[in-house]
């Protein structure tokens, strides 16, 4: 997950796991008030969306827990529900996502992409810290043309509009001949 904070972007490791149980969502790892709630939103729309996404009824049958590693620094903020779908959509499917992956963009309760903020910083932070593929809104498309190409000629940088895109580009990327997996 990319994250922004007022010295600069950082990227967040967020784990994801489904258990049996009753369709119950759980976050954890010092997560604020709105990464609470993009969360939620999040886990709505993977419940909404279930059977276009192939989840079937896993998604009442499992619960899910979504889990921030790294809890020394908080977690707050909208722009991590993609990256908290996409996890949720990896653990329910059993699929693995791609390694080196980084995540933004702000997730609604149909499976839109909004656009978020600081994407200059957190894609300097994905660089920094060795990512390969970021996901991001394409409506950010603007700030991610401003960087320099020394961060974009380094980062496989894809633009979304929609949850649905989002999951069909990192499966491809994980389904390809010698892609590396987490």
């Amino acid at each position: 997950v990319l994250g922004w904070h007022p010295r600069g972007g950082h990227v967040s490791p967020l784990e994801a796991v489904a258990v049996p149980g009753r369709g119950v969502l759980r976050c954890s790892g010092r997560v604020g008030p709105e990464g609470q709630e993009a969360a939620d939103v999040a886990f709505s729309v993977l419940r909404a969306r279930a059977p276009v996404l192939g989840l079937g009824e896993l998604v009442a049958r499992y619960d899910l827990h979504l889990h921030y590693t790294d809890t020394e620094v908080g977690k707050d903020g909208l722009s991590s529900g993609l990256a908290m779908a996409l996890a949720g959509l990896s653990a329910y499917a059993q699929r693995p996502l791609p390694a080196r992956l980084a995540v933004t963009g702000e997730v609604t309760l149909s499976g839109e992409v909004r656009p978020v903020g600081g994407v200059h910083e957190k894609l300097v932070a994905a660089y920094l810290e060795g990512m390969r593929i970021v996901v991001h809104p394409r409506r950010n498309l603007q700030e991610v043309a401003a960087l320099p190409p020394e961060v974009t000629g380094r980062l496989r940088l894809v633009a979304v509009d929609t949850l649905d895109e989002a999951w069909r580009v990192v499966r491809a990327t994980v389904d390809a001949p010698g892609a590396t997996r987490r």
